[in-house]
């Protein structure tokens, strides 16, 4: 990495002490900027010029998904922001070192010349680009908002500089880039506490007398030989089947409600878990009673779908569906624990219900609409049984 000497008379458009380093057989250089530096350093079309061919299409719903958690949220965290610019742009000079000792090459000023800036491209942060325009743009707008306003101003963020220019080379690192582990929805689960389901199902796995110690936290299935009975993913989601359904979705405003009153949430919830389920079947009684130890579930489960995840889910759904229309859940409990859901019959609930292929004795389905057609049914055939 040779050290480049600018002329004294080179005009800069940013100026800024930057840590150079190499990776990839390129210049890099990593630096912070506050947000209101980052605004006006950048073309205001984010989504045009400065990303053109370098870039996937900018997605407005995303962006302002973004600007609204900076909006709400005083502890927001958003990652590094990676950009190219041609390498003849910049210019960088290690820092003099103290004791006659050699400068370190790796830590000085980084400027960017002006009559290269234009060179500049986003590869992968465009959202969080136009996001923090907009939010800004917003508070300015708001004299309620000026103490926000002026946070976020001073707040920054890391950029990361690539000495590149090169629209399908930048293509490629956008690519390579994105080749990150996609964060699993069991560690999203358990370490996002801004959403109500997430922390209501944390506290099931720790306190339900039918889940606790029995709910999966590393992977997001549970197998055949597991002495769990959900993963933490699959309570979050039976969660929500319970509030809003198995077809609903909860809106971040919503959320924000639940978030409010977490200890109802948790207490509806708990209610199925620990007095519905029981009453509805000996499998999850048991557990409660002792009759049936956590290492006796991986061989029950091969005879039985009680520990199946796509049964709990079809079983939170009949029970949403039964207290909407009559306000206790007895009866539909009574049915349930009626009905025959072992595994190896020609006919039963499941199979009756369209879910279970009778001839292997496998789930067909576990898809969303598949799984309502299942709670229909059996909702359907508990009304009958109760009217007869």
């Amino acid at each position: 990495m040779p050290i480049v000497t600018a002329p004294p008379t080179t005009q800069y458009s940013l100026e800024t002490s930057a840590h150079r380093f190499w990776q990839g057989g390129r210049d890099v250089y990593y630096f912070t900027l506050p947000l209101e530096t980052l605004d006006g350093l950048l073309p205001q079309r984010v989504d045009d010029d400065v990303v053109r061919g370098a870039n996937r299409q900018l997605t407005p719903s995303h962006a302002r998904n973004i600007q609204a958690y900076l909006d709400e949220k005083d502890d927001w965290l958003l990652g590094a922001m990676m950009l190219g610019i041609a390498r003849d742009a910049v210019d960088f000079a290690p820092y003099a070192s103290e004791d006659d000792e050699p400068a370190n090459p790796n830590f000085g000023k980084m400027g960017i010349r002006t009559n290269r800036i234009n060179t500049m491209r986003i590869f992968d942060g465009q959202h969080r680009r136009r996001a923090i325009q907009e939010v800004l743009a917003s508070l300015e707008s708001d004299d309620r908002r000026a103490s926000k306003l002026q946070t976020l101003r001073n707040a920054s963020m890391t950029i990361i500089l690539y000495a590149e220019d090169d629209i399908k080379a930048l293509k490629q690192m956008f690519a390579d880039a994105s080749q990150t582990k996609r964060i699993e929805a069991n560690t999203v689960a358990r370490f996002d506490r801004r959403d109500a389901f997430n922390i209501t199902a944390m506290r099931i796995a720790e306190e339900s007398r039918v889940f606790k110690g029995r709910v999966e936290m590393e992977g997001t299935s549970v197998s055949h030989a597991s002495e769990n009975i959900l993963a933490i993913n699959q309570l979050v989601a039976i969660s929500k089947a319970l509030e809003v359904g198995n077809r609903g979705r909860v809106t971040r405003e919503r959320n924000d409600e639940y978030m409010l009153d977490l200890d109802s949430l948790y207490e509806r919830c708990s209610v199925w878990t620990d007095e519905f389920l029981p009453a509805a079947r000996d499998e999850y009684r048991g557990l409660i009673t002792g009759n049936i130890a956590n290492s006796d579930i991986p061989q029950l489960r091969a005879r039985t779908f009680a520990y199946n995840a796509t049964f709990i889910r079809i079983l939170a759904g009949c029970y949403r569906s039964w207290l909407l229309e009559f306000g206790h859940w007895q009866s539909l409990a009574d049915f349930i624990g009626n009905a025959a859901i072992t595994r190896g019959s020609k006919s039963g609930l499941l199979v009756d219900a369209g879910i279970v292929n009778p001839s292997n004795n496998t789930l067909l389905f576990s898809r969303r609409q598949e799984v309502q057609r299942a709670i229909d049914y059996v909702v359907a055939a508990a009304k009958a049984s109760v009217g007869d």
